[in-house]
């Protein structure tokens, strides 16, 4: 009888475990689906088969055709020329060439099948109903074209990667997340952790040349996968409506805009050198303490040693930021202060640790009709947390652990009890993002605005009348190697900016309303307001347009900043989510044809 009443107890101890854990909050398994180069290679030497005896294929994912050439090839002489038309050969990313070249980074892994992204498969051009978007989700149509064209099988496990570095971190996410969404599960579709960099850094040889395995097509179709993850998107519609309930103001919703800083910024000329507050034709961000500047040759000169920097050393060099002498661009501290609202950045909070501190306002490096954020987004970087590309991955390209990373976004206050909802500027960058936090942290709440900025942007019912609230006066720049962007777009000179205080448009710097000399009735959508994004978002600038722009006046006019050429529907009175119901009912019909 004891014996039984100690099995008894033990029985109800662990029924007690079970209900307890039952309750506790569901969440993936930590980089489950993150494969490391170690496991690639044992793969490999088992002649592409793990060891359940699947059949490995590995896709290089890059985002142009040219890449086959130059990064998949790991043609030295190739990549020069490339990135010295793309960046120029002062950029650091050219500058690196040689040592990655060294170093044994260039190249693909052997048997790689090469996959271009950002094409007409895995990304299209599609309507949600209001607008004509590029880069949405791929079709279930295109996805089979694709999986079929690589000879994939539903019995094979992918493994995705890429050769290109110039960034490392957008293709293959985004191809995984594609995936992911058409139904594939975790462990049949696998992230290479680094990428193919890590792969080398592992002691792995890279293979160059662009020769690739011949494969045989196939006839998978995601119509007759049983399940679909239609939740890891969020559709325009429901964009709308999240902003419009306020979920995304009010802290319901966590909503991340993770388009990178450095990136562009809106510089003001309200100083002289001097420090008084009287305008000398010099933005306010050149005039550093312990320098001067000269707007001739764009140099400045450390007054010490009579040394000389350009604005992407002064912005980027750790030589040049040496604390003492001169302040970095996301340094809130400036010296001189940068007086907020309406300061260099364009862009201020109400509550911040230190303050109306001015914070890094990431621009979109897409065409749109304006930039801002979109209404109650958090950016990745403030004065008091950091979430950007070297927070969330190491030099090696490798993702930080699930300890680091959920401590990191900790900081900003993600902890996967609520929505999180991201993204960018065209969903790439976004799915590393979401990569991260759902299959790495764990967390299973976590969406991706699919249309992201390049949809966003470019629903507007207002337009500009003059250059008060347009941005204008570029210069390029370089960040220190890698980085997101190898080349960056610095905006000067005094630009306002616009906020929608429920009724209107009124100037951010002094909420005087914007009058209709400088903003009126009009945009892509013809001044119909229903599915207008200018007045759902914040901080925003207007690009410019043909109408008030004369590129004989301000010569930074060009087709990259004009207005882009999109397709609008204004009248469209249906829901705006297109997309999620042509792609929900794409296994139906093949179903139904196969029976």
């Amino acid at each position: 009888m004891q014996i039984s009443s100690k099995r008894n107890h033990l029985l109800l101890l662990i029924f007690s475990l079970l209900l307890f854990c039952a309750a506790l909050p569901v969440q993936a398994a930590p980089g489950g689906s993150l494969v490391e180069p170690a496991q690639l290679k044992k793969w490999i030497d088992a002649g592409y088969r793990t060891e359940q005896g699947e059949r490995v294929v590995i896709i290089d994912v890059v985002p142009g055709k040219e890449s086959r050439e130059s990064w998949f090839a790991g043609d030295l002489e190739m990549l020069k020329k490339q990135l010295a038309k793309k960046f120029g050969a002062q950029s650091p990313a050219y500058k690196m060439l040689p040592q990655q070249d060294k170093a044994g980074f260039l190249g693909h892994i052997p048997g790689a099948i090469l996959n271009i992204s950002h094409g007409d498969l895995e990304t299209m051009e599609r309507n949600d109903g209001p607008i004509v978007a590029d880069h949405e989700v791929g079709t279930g149509t295109g996805i089979d074209e694709l999986l079929q064209g690589h000879g994939i099988t539903a019995d094979d496990v992918i493994v995705i990667t890429s050769s290109q570095q110039t960034p490392w971190m957008a293709c293959p996410p985004r191809l995984w997340w594609t995936l992911y969404y058409w139904g594939f599960t975790p462990e049949k579709i696998k992230l290479l952790n680094g990428g193919n960099k890590a792969y080398a850094l592992a002691g792995y040889p890279l293979e160059r040349g662009v020769g690739q395995p011949q494969v045989r097509p196939s006839k998978i179709t995601v119509a007759n996968f049983p399940t679909r993850h239609f939740e890891a998107r969020v559709g325009l519609q429901e964009m709308i409506d999240l902003v419009d309930s306020g979920k995304t103001s009010n802290g319901a919703v966590y909503l991340l805009d993770v388009r990178q800083p450095p990136a562009a910024f809106y510089l003001k000329d309200a100083h002289n050198a001097a420090g008084s507050q009287k305008p000398d034709g010099i933005p306010d961000l050149y005039q550093i303490k312990g320098y001067s500047y000269n707007t001739q040759d764009k140099l400045f000169t450390r007054i010490a040693d009579k040394k000389q920097f350009n604005l992407s050393q002064m912005m980027f060099s750790k030589e040049a930021n040496d604390e003492k002498t001169a302040r970095l661009v996301f340094n809130p501290a400036g010296d001189p202060p940068i007086q907020i609202p309406n300061g260099f950045v364009a862009l201020h909070t109400a509550k911040t640790v230190s303050g109306n501190s001015p914070l890094p306002i990431p621009i979109g490096g897409r065409s749109g009709d304006f930039e801002g954020i979109i209404k109650g987004a958090r950016l990745i970087k403030s004065d008091s947390y950091n979430l950007t590309i070297p927070a969330i991955a190491d030099q090696g390209n490798r993702f930080k652990s699930r300890e680091q990373l959920r401590a990191v976004f900790a900081k900003a206050g993600i902890n996967g009890s609520k929505q999180i909802v991201i993204y960018c500027n065209a969903g790439s960058l976004g799915s590393f993002y979401y990569y991260a936090l759902h299959e790495v942290c764990g967390f299973e709440n976590v969406r991706m605005y699919d249309g992201s900025w390049q949809e966003w942007a470019n629903l507007t019912a207002y337009e500009p009348v003059d250059t008060s609230y347009v941005r204008r006066d570029v210069e390029t720049v370089y960040p220190s190697w890698p980085a997101m962007s190898p080349s960056i777009t610095v905006f000067y000179g005094q630009n306002n900016y616009l906020e929608w205080n429920g009724k209107q448009f009124v100037n951010g710097a002094t909420g005087s309303a914007a009058t209709d000399r400088q903003v009126k009735p009009g945009g892509t959508l013809k001044g119909d307001t229903r599915w207008d994004t200018l007045h759902r978002s914040e901080h925003v600038i207007i690009r410019p347009s043909n109408k008030v722009n004369d590129p004989q006046q301000y010569r930074t006019y060009n087709r990259t900043i004009d207005w882009p050429e999109v397709d609008t529907m204004p009248s469209y009175d249906g829901v705006a989510e297109k997309i999620l119901e042509e792609d929900r009912s794409y296994g139906m019909k093949r179903r139904a044809i196969s029976n």
